[in-house]
């Protein structure tokens, strides 16, 4: 009988640290799952070039969905160059690429 109960609290622990640890990485990784995308969207910085009276064509959509899809200086920069190649001058091109 001792036997028994030896196993039983064993299966016990175990059974609770199992579950402690599956508690501990669903709410680890809970956060991870609920976290919204930044608020990058393109949409934002077209809708900002045509209020500055700028024709938002094919090229000025995709220099703003670079800046909304890269990260960091270098979505910025290409979007911003890109921009500026369709004669957006560099304020305008600024401000749109940080709206996308």
């Amino acid at each position: 009988m001792r036997d028994k109960d030896r196993t039983n609290k064993r299966g016990g622990v175990l059974r609770r640290t199992a579950a402690a640890a599956s508690l501990t990485l669903i709410v680890g990784a809970l956060p991870v799952a609920l976290a919204t995308p930044a608020s990058a969207f393109p949409a934002d910085c077209e809708k900002y070039l045509a209020s500055k009276g700028y024709k938002v064509g094919k090229w000025a959509k995709r220099a703003c969905n670079v800046a909304s899809g890269e990260t960091g200086p270098v979505g910025d920069s290409v979007c911003r160059s890109g921009l500026w190649d369709l004669g957006v001058k560099e304020p305008y091109a600024s401000e749109a690429c940080d709206r996308a």
